[in-house]
């Protein structure tokens, strides 16, 4: 006879499930363990006797059945009173328990299962960290919530959605929290605040991680790790952690803006009371007070120190920390550039334009490959601030997280200088001629700056004409559509102010008559 792993008595208390009537499922729940299985197909076998030696066995007495059923049940001194602060606990017994359900096949499962604030994991290693490090980020970026393993998504057929099943192992029991915070303090800056716990559902052990919104949001990546790559920000959708979409990201980072105008709207207030005659900033980082239109350099030796006087205007008080003023007072720089935190179709366009990167770079062309849809836009222009040639700028959108068919888009336009070219028109040609010899040329209407946008287009290697004029004629186009509602005006205008970029930044160095 072959070895069986279900015992005598269980075989006869399930013929007593069976003979009340209770279905498969429901009889599984009670016999299931972490290592030993009883699967349906057991269950079934039970019934037509065919599994060993069942058939001999006699179905339990109902005493006998009742008995087990009562021995299931939780004694009431091991039910757990939670106390008033429990309650509020995110890691709490009770917390918890609240987010979970029995069903009526006996399988406990998260009830709401992914959601914006709740991912699950069958199981937990450190060694594949990138798993909960990613969906810790994610949603330290949005509201915050909960990571928990030992409870599966769901199977390849699309059952079993978010059942407990507990960990198979216990990496999680035995990790150290300092370990864990370790790992993510080297990934994530700022580093995401979270807490761990181990608690039990059903006759099964499940660890969870809640993690904090984070104060200071976006966290982002700062190197990269498995599926994790260096300035990654991710953000917790429902069902998914992802790569922050740009709308959410510029939704985050105007929260953000609101929270720090906030913070510093009582400064604000102090110093219109003063007046400008009476006030300036101390910028502790640049070591200078300033008031927008001159800066007073501070003695590093006292930059540490609390208050601030300077000789025949303030009074000192006795005793008081003093920081003395040193340097002639000298007018900010003028060129210093304000930079930007979040770039914009409209940023490309106009900063081209300008002649003014006001951001970082490689911002501008990571925004360019993973925000646009094939989009006209001046690449090369901020490549080049970047410091990279177009094989360099290649290589690097070879690095961005998009589709492949996105990639090839820009490889194939900057694999060209002329990409952009389209020859014109006799219509337009008389345009362009007269952009050429210095005539005046207006955008007055969406008409105009359609003939001057395919006019531009239509411009060879080498560039014959003033720089500074093309720029202004094309400011002067994207004006007028950004007021239009719609029409081929933005189309011509966008595909223009790519084919400058390439007169200007291509790797072309010779000149060259279009066909």
């Amino acid at each position: 006879m072959a070895t069986r792993s279900i015992k005598d008595e269980e075989i006869a208390l399930i013929k007593a499930m069976l003979a009340r009537g209770m279905r498969n499922k429901d009889i599984q729940f009670h016999f299931n363990r972490p290592e030993r299985p009883v699967n349906n197909g057991r269950i079934t076998g039970i019934r037509k006797g065919t599994y060993s030696n069942s058939s001999e066995i006699p179905a339990a007495s109902d005493d006998a059945l009742e008995k087990f059923f009562a021995s299931q049940r939780a004694p009431e001194s091991a039910k757990i009173v939670p106390t008033e602060q429990e309650e509020v606990s995110p890691l709490s017994q009770t917390t918890l328990m609240k987010m979970f359900h029995q069903g009526g096949d006996g399988v406990w499962r998260l009830t709401a299962g992914e959601t914006d604030c709740a991912e699950c994991k069958e199981n937990f290693q450190m060694k594949h960290s990138a798993r909960w490090l990613r969906p810790m980020a994610a949603l330290a970026n949005n509201r915050g919530g909960y990571i928990f393993f030992g409870i599966k998504d769901q199977d390849a057929g699309g059952e079993a959605k978010h059942e407990v099943v507990g960990m198979a192992n216990d990496e999680f029991i035995k990790a150290d929290p300092a370990d864990l915070a370790k790992r993510v303090k080297s990934i994530f800056d700022p580093t995401p605040r979270f807490q761990t716990a181990i608690f039990e559902v059903g006759v099964f052990k499940v660890g969870v991680i809640h993690v904090e919104p984070h104060p200071s949001r976006p966290v982002v990546a700062t190197k990269t790790e498995g599926n994790i790559s260096e300035g990654d920000i991710f953000f917790r959708y429902p069902g998914i952690s992802t790569r922050i979409k740009y709308s959410d990201l510029r939704s985050l980072l105007d929260a953000r803006d609101t929270h720090a105008r906030a913070d510093i709207l009582p400064m604000v207030v102090r110093l219109l009371r003063l007046g400008p005659g009476r006030a300036m900033i101390a910028d502790l980082d640049e070591m200078e007070l300033t008031d927008g239109k001159r800066a007073i350099q501070i003695d590093q030796s006292l930059i540490n120190q609390i208050s601030f006087i300077k000789e025949g205007e303030f009074i000192e008080k006795s005793g008081s920390p003093a920081l003395r003023l040193v340097g002639d007072v000298t007018a900010a720089n003028p060129t210093q550039i304000v930079r930007k935190g979040v770039i914009t179709r409209a940023d490309m366009f106009q900063d081209f334009l300008a002649d003014k990167c006001l951001g970082e770079p490689l911002d501008y062309i990571r925004f360019a490959v993973e925000s646009t849809f094939g989009d006209w836009l001046p690449m090369r222009y901020f490549a080049r601030k970047a410091g990279l040639s177009d094989k360099d700028l290649i290589a690097y959108i070879d690095t961005l997280p998009v589709q492949p068919p996105r990639k090839d888009l820009y490889r194939k336009r900057l694999a060209s200088p002329d990409t952009a070219y389209a020859k014109p028109s006799m219509r337009v040609a008389k345009t362009q001629k007269h952009i050429l010899d210095g005539e005046a040329v207006h955008a007055s209407d969406t008409k105009a700056v359609t003939e001057i946008g395919l006019a531009i287009q239509g411009l060879n290697h080498p560039l014959s004409v003033e720089i500074p004029r093309i720029r202004a004629l094309l400011t002067e186009c994207l004006s007028v559509v950004q007021k239009a509602s719609k029409g081929g005006a933005g189309s011509a205008t966008r595909r223009a102010i790519a084919r400058l970029d390439e007169l200007l930044f291509s790797n072309r160095s010779s000149s060259t008559e279009n066909s």
